[in-house]
């Protein structure tokens, strides 16, 4: 994933191809809709199923066909039809993280079955730090290849390097034994009776969809950090692999942190600490334009910290709300009342064609701090000790 991180290489590469800080935010939306829309649909589907391994190796599968069909178009149309290959990536993109949806409600339910509650955090967190030296090792790779490797064949490589990795990653999900589920629910017939379990849901989920909708500010501007390192502070190529590398580091070390918060003292804390530290991100990175781009360094590390916390504790948080036989539901509720944060990179795109940069970054760090003094409303859980 770090090869084709959406908000330093995929947003760089929209920038190239149409110059439009509006379609950088489009895209990210598209992306995020397209995540989030079908894990409510497909949640009613898949619940009942006492298995859900196979559902979630589909979903790579598609996903790994959808890179490597991208890489193989960039390769073939090369410059020569920006418009062209600009629509072509929405699709593939689209595509990927659609079959997300599918992938996302699995995947919840069966970490929810072989990892213990209380030690969540210590998962989450760990896989990213077990991960973390081939994370690095990715950024810096693709730091090379962007500076090294002719435009656009350089993101058509990083392209198919990624879709090769994604492959080799689904071996870990054939080796998981994953137990047969006895609490399941009985399937919903109508989706006017499963409406009932939706909406309980819905309420116990709504302190910590707020939360999102507050911090989310921080997803607006993420985006836009390495375009406007590009756009104002005269960012060469190279930059996007250092924003990468300083992004991935940021998520390394603040995974160890927020692990460890989650199990200690619950994931309430935890998210308070990561909102805090999000807020700072688009305050450094209005300060960067008086450092030049290398200042900008540190708005991405806090920022690859804060996205990684994200994942880390809205997982945790919605594992510790969800029943055992209902969270697939759970996951697609939280996913679809939370979708309005999706919109969010557009408005920034749509706010910076008359805004300047430090209006926007600024507007977002305050939504984000309200998010973190939100979090005292959280649900408290008590994790063992």
């Amino acid at each position: 994933m770090a090869l084709t991180q959406p908000t330093t290489v995929i947003a760089a590469f929209i920038a190239d191809l149409t110059g439009s800080t509006v379609w950088v935010g489009g895209l990210s939306t598209v992306l995020a809709v397209a995540a989030a829309l079908p894990q409510l649909f497909v949640a009613r589907w898949i619940e009942p199923r006492p298995r859900k391994t196979p559902y979630l190796l589909i979903a790579i599968y598609v996903r790994v066909a959808s890179w490597l069909a991208l890489a193989m178009l960039i390769y073939r149309i090369g410059d020569s039809k920006p418009e062209a290959l600009a629509w072509s990536l929405v699709g593939f993109l689209g595509l990927f993280f659609a079959v997300g949806g599918l992938g996302s409600v699995a995947y919840a339910d069966i970490i929810g079955k072989v990892i213990s509650p209380n030690r969540l955090g210590a998962f989450f967190g760990g896989k990213e730090v077990v991960a973390a030296p081939l994370t690095i090792g990715a950024a810096l790779l693709a730091r090379k290849v962007l500076a090294e490797v002719p435009y656009p064949r350089s993101y058509a490589l990083l392209f198919g390097l990624a879709s090769l990795a994604l492959a080799i990653a689904s071996i870990g999900f054939w080796l998981i034994r994953e137990p047969v589920d006895t609490r399941l629910s009985p399937r919903v017939s109508k989706w006017r009776d499963y409406g009932a379990q939706v909406l309980q849901a819905s309420r116990q989920l709504g302190p910590l969809v707020v939360f999102q909708l507050l911090t989310g500010f921080s997803l607006m501007v993420l985006p836009f950090y390495v375009v406007f390192a590009r756009d104002r502070l005269g960012a060469p190529i190279e930059a996007i692999g250092w924003f990468l590398l300083a992004q991935v580091g940021g998520g390394l070390l603040g995974s160890l942190v927020w692990a460890r918060l989650v199990d200690r003292a619950g994931s309430r804390l935890m998210l308070a600490c990561c909102a805090g530290t999000s807020a700072a991100a688009p305050v450094l990175a209005v300060f960067s334009q008086w450092t030049g781009w290398p200042g900008l360094l540190p708005a991405f590390f806090l920022a690859g910290a804060a996205f990684n916390g994200r994942k880390i504790g809205f997982s945790a948080a919605v594992l510790e709300i969800a029943p055992a036989s209902g969270r697939p539901t759970y996951t697609g509720v939280n996913a679809l009342l939370a979708l309005p944060v999706a919109f969010l990179p557009a408005l920034a795109g749509t706010l910076l064609t008359r805004w300047s940069y430090d209006t926007v970054f600024l507007i977002a760090a305050g939504f984000i701090a309200a998010g973190a003094f939100w979090a005292r409303r959280l649900p408290a859980a008590e994790p063992e000790r």
